[in-house]
């Protein structure tokens, strides 16, 4: 039986290695093929980003009492996909897209978009401090939601009160 045990001969040292290293390289390769695959497939689908500062106004609505806040941003969508507002927060005042008080212009932001969007939330009855004549000049929080495909991206900004006639 010793004789036997002898006689075979087993793969050499440099052919185990060199195999070991063919298959980690094969296997390298076929993580990266994936992975640029995944991260492509996400960099197509759109990416809003807002250009400079967020500018804010708030001013008397027609009827007494009530108030519109306007915000204009500066918006570039440099993705192939169509983004839609879903949803904004100016101050402490938040309002979904369906509601009738929100009114977004252009209501869709088209891959390749370079321009102005402006958000009109109507007829608010109260007005968050940072909205006040006594904050003018200084911050707003906004915080827009898209909807671009299968994502939901939120951009959070710092805006400013430009004016206000509350």
């Amino acid at each position: 039986m010793r004789r036997y045990l002898k006689s075979r001969r087993a793969i050499s040292g440099a052919v185990t290695a060199l195999i070991l290293v063919i298959v980690s390289v094969a296997l390298a390769l076929a993580v990266a093929v994936f992975a640029f695959g995944l991260f492509g497939t996400f960099g197509s689908s759109g990416q809003v980003q807002a250009i400079g500062t967020p500018v804010v106004n708030v001013k008397n609505a027609k009827n007494q009492g009530y108030y519109n806040i306007i915000l204009t941003v500066q918006i570039k969508n440099s993705g192939t996909v169509a983004a839609s507002v879903q949803s904004v927060s100016i101050g402490d005042i938040t309002v979904a897209a369906g509601n009738a008080n929100l009114v977004v212009t252009p209501s869709s932001i088209p891959g390749g978009f370079d321009g102005t969007l402006n958000i009109t939330i109507t007829n608010q009855p109260n007005l968050p401090g940072v909205l006040q004549k006594g904050n003018i000049g200084g911050s707003v929080p906004v915080s827009i939601t898209f909807s671009e495909g299968s994502l939901s991206p939120t951009l959070t900004l710092q805006g400013v009160l430009n004016g206000t006639t509350a």
